[in-house]
């Protein structure tokens, strides 16, 4: 069965594009492994890198809760009181599950690692009024048929194999899988991954959560490899950022007579992407004074302000920012900052209440062409130029089908979604 499997979709041994993304990553992967940053800087970007997977997964199956919850449900603090709630600590709890596995060398990729997967990924979401997920559906392959239906045409897309294949042809990935791990050099891990994830989404073994547990799948088979032995990856951004552009690579397979080359080329560029924007963004850190070897004394509160600043994009902060972030008082904000100048990390703009700082790093980014800062100004403008005339707050969805998820980013980590719809007078609906 596996042979009968591993035959049903090829791929060029490697494209252009697929070679240019595999040198990408073993170059990203190089500066990360030779770089190293402080504990607490590592743990922020862990707990950044959580929080973003489960918000991005569950956010391309139409999960519209902000990523604040996502924040929470990685701190343990979500109440699963409603199905959207449900998802996100659920697959939190799946991606704890394989984080436990991975401490003990115990990852394996076999139907019932993914079976677990599932259960772990699904409990509670089964209900005897679904007419497809039922409690039984829970970490149990499907029973009846799977179909990919268009939300806009209502065409069938994609059907799965019969309900009774399910079984084998999920036990012949797995196999397949296991050959190519002594074959490494021929088959890298991201390739491996990437036919796995397609494959999975292929089968449709379940009658609801499939897509989740093909990423998940993708980051259980990388972690096993010793692919991402730091978790500070959110792969599943690159799908999020343009949705339709992620089911087309995969229905491009049986599109193009199963060949592989147009997912992989997809799927290995947004490993890429994720690999070297980890690498810029701890080699930012190193830049600030978090980096392990750096000789300067910075106390706790230092150095987690100096860490959101980072993964917040701040090029410009005041004391009322610092505070939030660093979750201090007024007087250990005023106190912590005087120490930074000193030190020669941050340098000051005005006097009193009205003072602004800068990083010395960031100093004539701008004119290098870097990224400009999201500040309220700049938020506000770009939100007023996408709402027009309407009167209430736009969906997830709404965001990324104008291109605007770094919009999105910038409104839920300056304040949140609900905070600028207040500011803005526009109503709110509750996402479900």
């Amino acid at each position: 069965m596996a042979d009968e499997y591993a035959l049903q979709a090829s791929f060029s041994r490697y494209t252009p594009e697929a070679t240019d993304a595999l040198a990408r990553i073993a170059a990203a992967r190089a500066r990360i492994d030779a770089s190293e940053i402080r504990p607490a800087a590592e743990d922020e970007l862990r707990a950044s890198a959580l929080a973003e997977t489960v918000h991005y997964s569950t956010l391309i199956e139409g999960n519209e809760l902000p990523i604040v919850e996502a924040e929470r449900a990685a701190r343990g603090e979500l109440d699963p009181d409603t199905k959207a709630k449900i998802e996100l600590v659920n697959y939190v709890e799946a991606l704890r599950y394989l984080d436990e596995l991975a401490e003990c060398d115990a990852i394996e990729i076999t139907p019932e690692t993914i079976l677990t997967l599932h259960r772990k990924t699904t409990q509670g979401l089964g209900s005897d009024e679904s007419s497809h997920f039922k409690p039984r559906h829970e970490g149990a392959w499907r029973d009846g048929i799977a179909q990919v239906v268009d939300r806009v045409t209502g065409r069938v897309m994609h059907e799965g194999p019969p309900p009774k294949e399910v079984p084998q042809r999920v036990a012949g990935l797995c196999t397949w899988i296991a050959e190519r791990e002594d074959r490494l050099v021929s088959f890298p891990p991201p390739v491996i991954a990437g036919v796995a994830h397609y494959a999975l989404t292929d089968i449709h073994p379940f009658a609801d959560g499939n897509g989740r547990i093909a990423r998940l799948l993708t980051a259980a088979i990388l972690m096993r490899l010793g692919f991402i032995s730091r978790r500070l990856f959110s792969f599943e951004r690159h799908y999020a950022e343009n949705r339709e552009a992620y089911y087309a690579a995969l229905r491009s397979v049986r599109a193009k007579t199963f060949s592989m080359n147009t997912w992989l080329e997809y799927f290995l560029d947004g490993l890429a992407d994720e690999y070297e924007r980890v690498a810029a963004r701890i080699g930012e850190l190193q830049a600030i004074g978090l980096g392990s070897s750096t000789p300067i004394e910075l106390n706790a509160s230092q150095e987690q302000a100096l860490v959101q600043i980072n993964l917040n994009s701040l090029v410009e902060f005041r004391r009322v920012d610092y505070e939030r972030l660093a979750e201090v008082s007024r007087s250990t904000a005023n106190r912590d900052l005087r120490d930074l100048e000193s030190k020669r990390l941050i340098v000051r703009h005005g006097k009193g209440a009205a003072a602004r700082y800068r990083l010395r790093s960031s100093l004539g980014n701008e004119r290098r062409g870097r990224r400009r800062a999201w500040t309220d100004e700049r938020i506000e403008s770009e939100l007023r130029d996408l709402l027009g005339e309407r009167k209430d707050w736009p969906t997830v969805e709404e965001f990324r089908r104008a291109g605007k998820l770094a919009l999105y980013e910038a409104v839920r980590r300056h304040g949140g979604s609900h905070a600028w719809a207040e500011q803005l007078g526009l109503r709110w609906k509750t996402p479900r």
